[in-house]
């Protein structure tokens, strides 16, 4: 009983800074691991391979954070710096729209990198005289504790206002007019573009809008015959069909969505 008595006071008794860094690190984790559950089917091995590896790397430093040692909190920031870097275009992709399926992710983990960021260096720092001798360390009644409220109270309220966005977003999509529709949740199904075929006179104009909560673009098998940028939830795009011909495109991060564009002389 003395035992778990005093594991129990011990626990109580870490800085606040360290539960901030663990928390947020589990927090990652588990999000990313949310995140990409849906899309399993979807993205190949070695992708896998890396967000498992981060996953671990998160929880590890969590862990072993939260029994002071320092190289921990590191590995955790330098982690979630990297995590960052690597898929920065689908950060920024998916921050710039609501509607998109990553947008709380990216709004919420990136607050929480930046907390683990914040106080790892500082704790990093007032390691050897001590957390508990720095107030905004050791308690949350302190401007450290203000920060991290901050901090949540700003991924609530991105959250909140993305859901709104979101909904607007998506119900005017209802009201474009589009030849194909980019189907919900589309690297998963069979067609992803509706209709997976389709036909047009030469010299004829083909637009495909995007329903999906991701982005995906059109572009030719064909090297340079022609091609979309990243198509954000709710975003449309055309092209003229000037020669006649079968055509065949696909969506370039997610190469099993295909479809084809039959041009006939009328």
């Amino acid at each position: 009983m003395a035992e778990v008595t005093g594991s129990a006071a011990s626990i109580g008794q870490k800085p606040f800074s360290l539960w901030v860094i663990a928390g947020g690190l589990v927090y990652a984790a588990l999000a990313l691991l949310a995140y990409v559950v849906p899309f399993l089917a979807a993205i190949g091995i070695g992708f896998i391979a890396i967000l498992l590896l981060f996953i671990i790397l998160f929880l590890v430093a969590a862990f072993f954070t939260l029994r002071g040692r320092r190289w921990a909190y590191v590995l955790g920031s330098v982690g979630g710096i990297v995590l960052t870097l690597l898929f920065s275009v689908n950060l920024v992709t998916s921050a710039s729209n609501p509607a998109d399926s990553g947008f709380w992710f990216v709004m919420s983990v990136l607050p929480a990198l930046f907390l683990i960021l914040v106080f790892s260096i500082l704790s990093f720092i007032n390691a050897k005289p001590g957390l508990m001798q720095k107030r905004y360390l050791a308690t949350p009644q302190s401007t450290g504790g203000l920060l991290t409220v901050a901090v949540i109270g700003f991924v609530i309220g991105s959250l909140v206002a993305g859901a709104i966005g979101a909904g607007v977003i998506l119900g005017n999509t209802t009201g474009v007019a589009a030849n194909i529709q980019i189907v919900p949740n589309a690297p998963a199904v069979a067609m992803a573009f509706s209709p997976q075929s389709f036909q047009i006179p030469v010299g004829g104009t083909v637009t495909w809008i995007n329903k999906d909560t991701m982005a995906h673009t059109v572009t030719s098998n064909t090297t340079g015959l022609f091609g979309s940028s990243l198509l954000t939830p709710g975003a449309s795009w055309s092209h003229v069909f000037a020669q006649n011909g079968t055509f065949y495109y696909h969506c370039d991060p997610h190469r099993q969505m295909w479809g084809v564009i039959v041009v006939v002389v009328s």
